[in-house]
């Protein structure tokens, strides 16, 4: 079983998670979305649209960024949103982003999916963390049931 501090490995062109497992999470059932499992490509950053992936996630910027927030690689940043999502907005096109409060007081992180028909699953397009309003203006589609206390 891998670590957060294990090197990042891949299996093919997707990307794995620190259990070796090519899914970091799901969409389940209960958001009344099409279900699904989450997975990361290796993906490209070449500074043009369509960029994505592990690569685009760990340009320079958005990797300080990141470290700043605890996360060593992409790896750690997409793992974490994908198991332990709080909401889900509807994203550009038929895409859907995952939202988590993040660690540090007024951050938010976020996770943009597309879903790949012809196999299935949710791949991982972009990642970020933002201030608290990036979804100001925006309902989400699921909201996480919060558990009493």
């Amino acid at each position: 079983m891998n670590s957060r501090s294990d090197p990042v490995q891949h299996d093919g062109e997707f990307v794995l998670t620190c259990d070796g497992s090519r899914d970091f999470g799901e969409i389940k059932a209960e958001t009344g979305l099409k279900e699904g499992k989450i997975r990361l490509r290796t993906g490209i950053q070449a500074d043009e649209r369509g960029d994505y992936g592990e690569k685009h996630i760990e340009r320079p910027e958005r990797l300080v960024q990141l470290k700043q927030n605890g996360y060593n690689n992409a790896r750690d940043f997409v793992e974490d949103v994908a198991r332990n999502y709080e909401s889900i907005y509807k994203g550009r096109g038929n895409g859907l982003i995952l939202s988590k409060k993040g660690e540090k007081r007024d951050t938010t992180l976020f996770v943009e999916l597309t879903l790949c028909d012809q196999d299935d699953f949710y791949d991982v397009k972009s990642g970020l963390i933002s201030q608290k309003g990036y979804t100001k203006n925006k309902t989400p589609l699921w909201v996480k049931a919060q558990s009493g206390v």
